[in-house]
């Protein structure tokens, strides 16, 4: 899995994210999911397609990001907040849940 993290610019005296030369993190030993996916009727012609990843203990996750993975095309973005998951008093794992829209 690759988190795309936009490099930040001042434009109009705001800084802005810009992501055409975004920074690409690496993070390995994900466990990638597929979800149900569908049509967006909200959108017409639409497909969304959407993952469930599980991620290692201590992952850092951006402020922005993106994320590629290996077995889909394209960028997902961020449903919601990263989750993490305890087993007893113990970090486990951190799950994201992604989505792209496509159409």
């Amino acid at each position: 899995m690759t988190l795309v993290e936009p490099v930040m610019v001042v434009e109009r005296d705001e800084l802005v994210p810009d992501w055409s030369e975004p920074v690409r993190i690496e993070v390995s030993g994900c466990s990638v999911q597929p979800g149900n996916g569908g049509a967006d009727y909200e959108h017409a012609d639409g497909l969304t397609a959407d993952y469930t990843v599980y991620m290692p203990p201590g992952t850092a996750l951006p402020d922005r990001f993106r994320v590629e993975l290996p077995a889909a095309a394209g960028q997902f973005v961020l449903q919601g907040e990263p989750q993490p998951w305890l087993v007893g008093m113990r970090l486990d794992h951190i799950r994201i849940r992604l989505e792209r829209r496509d159409g």
